[in-house]
């Protein structure tokens, strides 16, 4: 859990989590772009995989963090970028 005071940690247990759960997709991966009518059977297997890695990532990072942290960080979407909201607020709170 996110104290505030633990970003490196934190943010290192959950890297290790999602890569083992296969999670980790939309955290290393920029979004796929929309699907169209001509969108390949490979581009609509990444958009859904990309999108179904992006809430679950959401889900767990939020879970992981207390309720009073999660109002302080604005609701984003991707999950990278909820994950650098996060960082930039709680990685130098760490090195003070």
């Amino acid at each position: 859990m996110l104290n505030g005071s633990n970003f490196k940690e934190w943010k290192e247990n959950l890297l290790i989590v999602l890569g083992c759960l296969d999670l980790d997709y939309a955290l290393r991966e920029d979004k796929p772009s929309e699907i169209v009518a001509k969108s390949t059977q490979q581009h609509i297997q990444n958009v859904a995989q990309w999108n179904r890695s992006n809430r679950m990532v959401l889900m767990i990072i939020k879970k992981t963090i207390p309720e009073a942290f999660r109002g302080t960080i604005s609701d984003s979407d991707p999950a990278k970028v909820y994950l650098e909201e996060i960082e930039k607020r709680f990685a130098k709170s760490e090195k003070s």
